[in-house]
Parts: C-alpha cells; sequence; structure tokens
C-alpha cells in the first residue's frame, strides 16, 4: 500500500511537503496480520494478574466467566453454521444480558477438525457474580465450575462448557491462545484462518467496555488517539493521502519490508499518474 505524508511547509507559504512511504498490507496469517493482532492485545498481557476469589474459602463466587460454545455437526451444513454464527451468538449474549445485567466480553473464534465453528469468549459480569460450586482436573489444570450453568445453557444449540475464571490473566490466556499465533503454526489455526475469511468474519472481537473495566478494575486512566500507521499521534497540520495498491517488485523493494520511503524519481512517476 503507497501512502504520501502531506504537511504544510513552514519554509514558504503556500508550500507542501510530501513524502511517499510503501507500507506491506496484512493478510490473514502473514507477519504483519500477526504483528497487529499482537499489537492489539499486547495491553491484556501486560496487566498485572487480579485473583478473583481464594480457592480455600467456603464460599466462593467469581463475576469472569470463561464460555466455549461448540457447533452440533447435525444442525446443519458447514456454511451454514459459519454464515448463522455471528448472529448466534450475539442472541445468545443478549439473552444472558437481559438475565444478568451488562457483560463485556472478549471473543474468539476457532474451526473444528471437521471446519464447523467454536466460540471462546471471557465474559464479564458487571451486576451479578456466580456460585463456584466445585473444582476438576481437565487437560492438567484446575477447572471451577458454577452452580447456575442452566443459565448459559438455555440461549444455545448445542453443549456449552462454562468455567468461573479464578485469575483474570487465566482467562486472558484461555481466550487469546486461539487468536495469536504460536511458535508452531497448527493446521487447525490455518484453517480457522481460511474459513474466517471465506466467511468475512472478524477472529475475534472486543467490545466496546471491555477496555474500559480493565483498566478500572486494575486502577489505570486509559488515554486513546488517533495514530498513523507508524503509531505516531497524528498531527493536526498533517494529511495522510492514498495512492494505491502496488505488488513489491513494481516498488523495487525487498517483500519482506514492512515500510520504505520511496524517493527512486521513476517509480514515483509511475504510481502517482
Amino acid at each position: 500500500m503507497v501512502i504520501q505524508k502531506q504537511t504544510d511547509s513552514l519554509r514558504i507559504a503556500g508550500e507542501i511537503d510530501k513524502e511517499t512511504f510503501a507500507i506491506k498490507c496484512s493478510k490473514r496469517g502473514n507477519d504483519v496480520y500477526w504483528w497487529r493482532v499482537d499489537k492489539r492485545l499486547r495491553f491484556l498481557h501486560e496487566l498485572e494478574d487480579h485473583t478473583l476469589f481464594d480457592p480455600h474459602a467456603n464460599m466462593k463466587s467469581s463475576n469472569v466467566i470463561f464460555a466455549t460454545l461448540t457447533y452440533d455437526i447435525n444442525r446443519c451444513s458447514i456454511r451454514e453454521a459459519w454464515e448463522n454464527i455471528g448472529e448466534e451468538f450475539n442472541n445468545w449474549i443478549r439473552n444472558l444480558r437481559k438475565k444478568y445485567g451488562r457483560i463485556s466480553y472478549l471473543r474468539g473464534w476457532e474451526s473444528s477438525q471437521k471446519g464447523y465453528p467454536h466460540i471462546h469468549v471471557l465474559l464479564v459480569f458487571h451486576d451479578c457474580s456466580f456460585t463456584v460450586s466445585f473444582s476438576q482436573l481437565k487437560n492438567n489444570r484446575l477447572v471451577y465450575r458454577i452452580e447456575e450453568k442452566e443459565g448459559f445453557e438455555k440461549s444455545w444449540h448445542s453443549f456449552v462448557d462454562v468455567q468461573a475464571i479464578r485469575k483474570m490473566r487465566d482467562g486472558i490466556s484461555y481466550v487469546t491462545k486461539y487468536m495469536t499465533k504460536t511458535k508452531y503454526e497448527s493446521e487447525k489455526q490455518t484453517l480457522t484462518l481460511a474459513l474466517c475469511w471465506l466467511f468475512e468474519k472478524r477472529s475475534f472481537a472486543v467490545s466496546g467496555d471491555f477496555h474500559e473495566w480493565i483498566y478500572a478494575m486494575i486502577g489505570i486512566s486509559s488515554y486513546r488517539f488517533q495514530s498513523d500507521l507508524y503509531g505516531h499521534e497524528i498531527e493536526l497540520r498533517l494529511s495522510w493521502v492514498f495512492i494505491g495498491i502496488f505488488s513489491a517488485s513494481r516498488l523495487g523493494i525487498d517483500q519482506n519490508e514492512w515500510r520504505k520511503t520511496i524517493d527512486d524519481r521513476q517509480i514515483l512517476n509511475e504510481i502517482l499518474i
């Protein structure tokens, strides 16, 4: 992607300084894509751990739940499942909000080995907590179960796994491991990205108030600003102009380079026509 930075010249009144840049585009699964996902979720991994209940207490409760929504393959075709999964999730979370009040969430899709969608979601309940009834070992880790599981199953058509979260960092890790690249990329991860692309699904979503809740929980005030493609805060006297999409070879750069200033006059004459 070629863009041009234009700023008012301080040297000559009415003149505009121009710089032209090539920026490697993000495509599902490439290095820029994984960098953007990591950047979007980095604030979660940098948080100090927050304990929600004492496992040795007589009465235990948590307002943070990790749920996995599976998909019954006998319901419909893979295409129908992926086409409907977004609306079905929205209906499920809407019914939960009617029953339990305000909910913030961090959600990710995952494809099963057969190609059907699963949903992994971390739910933060603002107006209620859930009673931890017992714990059990699952995949060599201790999992906490709640008494109110039935409330999570009524509005979903297939199996629902529900866990109470004791440490916030654990809950975040459970969800983000399905969104971020591992050292050895699995076939299932590749399949998930391919199906998300095919059916035009975002691989993950963060509800608008999830950030605010996280920062409020740990007592940090958030600061947001609009940034350019370099991550710098945008200046009022600066404009970015989109030029077009070109191959790396046409721009005369290494395809592995993420950003490069284009100063070759011949190339500029060709792409700026």
